[in-house]
């Protein structure tokens, strides 16, 4: 008897560890895949735009279905999509998107992750690699963004907590706090400072 409830014990530890890895993992995959989704559609969407490669996009309507269609043939989960279009110029070769992904966690919970890329034909050239900027609030990314080296950085709204006042964003680790024209030449973190 006493075995019996060791071994149920232990039983349930387990599910509920393998829960709780599932929940983490689930909501690092959604991300990973949102973020490069969008990445892969914005650079091949431009790379159309600069190439010509088959037809020409004469619109900005075009270039947003482009892009719409480029990304929704990357998103292979079953997260509800939100597009956002911030800016589309075809003639200055300017994309501006906000992706967001909303979907269920392994225990029904309603989360959301976003991503956002602003690309300029001008800046572009084939393909890139990319520095991360992750702004951090309570040890929990808050934002993060995908940047080009040499961007000027993308600083996201206020973060807001109960009975603090928020000050600005330092570097993680440093004493360095984040100015609106900061140039992004490697990967960087934040983490957000309240009083």
């Amino acid at each position: 008897m006493k075995h019996m409830i060791y071994g149920s014990v232990l039983l349930i530890i387990a599910v509920m560890v393998i829960a709780g890895v599932m929940i983490v993992s689930g909501k690092d995959v959604r991300e990973n895949e949102t973020d490069k989704a969008l990445n892969t559609a914005v650079e091949q969407s431009l790379k159309q735009l600069k190439t010509y490669g088959g037809y020409e996009i004469e619109n900005s309507q075009e270039l947003v279905a482009d892009f719409q269609q480029a990304l929704l043939m990357h998103i292979s989960s079953d997260a509800d999509i939100q597009v956002k279009i911030l800016a589309a110029d075809e003639k200055k070769g300017v994309l501006d998107v906000e992706v967001r992904a909303a979907y269920k966690t392994v225990n029904a919970k309603e989360k959301q992750t976003v991503c956002r890329k602003t690309v300029v034909l001008e800046q572009y050239s084939g393909k890139r690699n990319y520095c991360m900027a992750e702004f951090f609030m309570d040890g929990i990314i808050y934002e993060k963004y995908s940047l080009y080296p040499g961007s000027t950085i993308v600083i996201p709204r206020n973060p807001r907590k109960d009975g603090y006042e928020f000050r600005g964003w330092k570097k993680r680790g440093e004493e360095e706090w984040l100015t609106d024209n900061l140039i992004v030449e490697n990967d960087v973190a934040f983490q957000a400072v309240f009083e």
